[in-house]
């Protein structure tokens, strides 16, 4: 489900409900076979926590203006499908959780970086003075650290290095190739409206939510005629969690096993 979500929302930026629905109730119904199969309900004490961890955490993402409402609803499902009699397995939803966090959060940084690099002539219009010097010094002090410095701390200076890089390199892509102008007849519920039009009144037609458009709002802008809005655009997260998820069930949790092993 979360493979067939990631190629969703890479190709159209929405995940169909349908797919997030068959991951909910089949997250269910695997934790109740489960449960009748070992004739335990271990497994179904920790649903509530594992629920109000990853479906909560995802909600307030949401709210945040962060996360699209099929990312909410995909999370929720996991949380069923990661139900476990062990909090510190694994293969928990504990495990999951701090995987999206440290692996999504990896995928969103390498991808908008990824982004800004394919798109570098129309980023560079985007510079100031001083971003190129930053840009070439920081890559050299990187590559230095590597070649330099005594092992293992090299690799703690480049990283640093790399994550003062990135916070500019992210800003700028974040901040002037995330939107665009999009016909008002292919709106969809939850699309970021960054700038809403006005009306022969001066008024905002539709307010911009945190949460996106709804359908009201999109049937606002037809009846006043409005063409086309500008969108705010976010990068695909869904295959940012199929890949934290593939992790945590290929490999496991790296920090849990050193806590387990400590």
């Amino acid at each position: 489900m979360l493979l067939i979500a990631s190629i969703k929302d890479f190709k159209n930026r929405e995940v169909p409900d349908s797919i997030s629905y068959i991951l909910i109730f089949g997250g269910i119904l695997l934790s109740l076979a489960y449960s009748i199969y070992y004739s335990t309900i271990s497994n179904l004490i920790y649903i509530p926590i594992s629920v109000l961890l990853l479906f909560g955490f995802s909600y307030f993402m949401y709210v945040l203006g962060q996360w699209g409402g099929g990312d909410v609803k995909l999370m929720l499902g996991l949380s069923f499908v990661f139900s476990s009699i062990n909090l510190f397995s694994d293969k928990s939803f504990i495990a999951l959780f701090i995987n999206i966090l440290l692996f999504g959060g990896v995928y969103g940084l390498l991808s908008t970086i990824f982004l800004g690099l394919v798109k570098i002539k129309q980023l560079k219009k985007y510079f100031q003075r001083y971003d190129v010097p930053f840009f070439i010094a920081s890559i050299a002090a990187i590559i230095l650290s590597i070649f330099i410095v005594p092992s293992p701390i090299n690799i703690f200076i480049a990283v640093g290095i790399f994550m003062i890089f990135s916070i500019r390199f992210v800003f700028l892509v974040a901040n002037n190739l995330m939107y665009i102008q999009e016909d008002v007849s292919k709106l969809t519920e939850g699309d970021w409206l960054a700038e809403s039009p006005k009306d022969t009144d001066g008024k905002k037609i539709v307010p911009e939510r945190n949460t996106g458009l709804t359908k009201i709002d999109i049937q606002k802008l037809k009846e006043k005629d409005i063409k086309s809005v500008t969108i705010k655009i976010g990068l695909p997260f869904v295959p940012g969690i199929f890949f934290a998820v593939l992790i945590t069930i290929l490999v496991g949790n790296p920090f849990l096993q050193l806590f387990t092993i400590l």
